[in-house]
């Protein structure tokens, strides 16, 4: 559960490394933090939010006509969403109206194209693999005993069951969720880690040691539900 070796070339542990990442990244400085973080990845932290701004992206991406009186239907997702923003307390740098124009962004600009197509509609498995990633660094920095861990794990796997048929579903929807979130903080950076982040999923699907050959997301499905190399 908790991540090792410790790190080579660095003067600080693994525990006191991931203390700190989870400090500066999540603002998690204890075990209550740590929770409350899970409880909110569980119930949807970022994966809402793509459903709700992908669809009305889309739309606005595949506009071919501007129309004087209303400016081109963006307009109008933007006023939505930043009423909406409004009501729900994201505000700022926050708004969904400029999440909105960064996804729209990344697609006019061909960020996407290299995403599974057509582009999934639902990225429930980004917020799912950051429970395990929080879990474990929680348990790392000493915030959660390791059976509380694995119990948020098995609760954030049940999730995932219920969403996806096999592994190669629920790595298309974290691929769409990272990029989404990427885009969402710094296009260019978005546009850098499509490749990279495909390459690492690739290697979960054709590596022969890779656990999701090794262990299926649903029991009993062949080589965890992903076609053989």
């Amino acid at each position: 559960m908790a991540f090792q070796p410790e790190l080579t070339g660095r003067s600080d542990t693994r525990r006191e490394a991931t203390i700190e990442g989870l400090h500066e990244s999540w603002g998690v400085d204890n075990g209550e933090d740590a929770r409350d973080t899970i409880r909110r990845l569980l119930a949807g932290m970022h994966s809402p939010l793509f459903s709700l701004i992908h669809p009305l992206a889309v739309a606005a991406a595949g506009e071919s006509s501007y129309r004087p009186d209303r400016g081109g239907i963006s307009s109008g997702h933007r006023e939505f969403l930043h009423i909406l923003s409004q009501i729900r307390g994201y505000e700022g740098a926050a708004g969904l109206d400029r999440d909105y124009d960064a996804w729209l962004q990344a697609i006019k600009l061909g960020i996407v194209d290299g995403l599974p197509q057509p582009l999934n509609t639902d990225a429930t498995a980004w917020d799912l693999a950051r429970v395990v990633f929080i879990a474990r660094s929680a348990h790392t920095a000493g915030y959660l005993p390791e059976d509380e861990a694995w119990e948020h794990m098995l609760t954030g796997l049940a999730k995932a069951q219920q969403h996806y048929r096999n592994w190669r579903q629920f790595g298309s929807g974290f691929l769409t969720g990272a990029i989404y979130w990427a885009a969402t903080q710094d296009l260019a950076a978005a546009r850098e880690q499509v490749g990279e982040r495909r390459e690492m999923l690739y290697g979960l699907y054709a590596r022969p040691s890779s656990p999701w050959r090794r262990v299926a997301l649903h029991p009993g499905t062949p080589n965890g539900g992903v076609p053989q190399s």
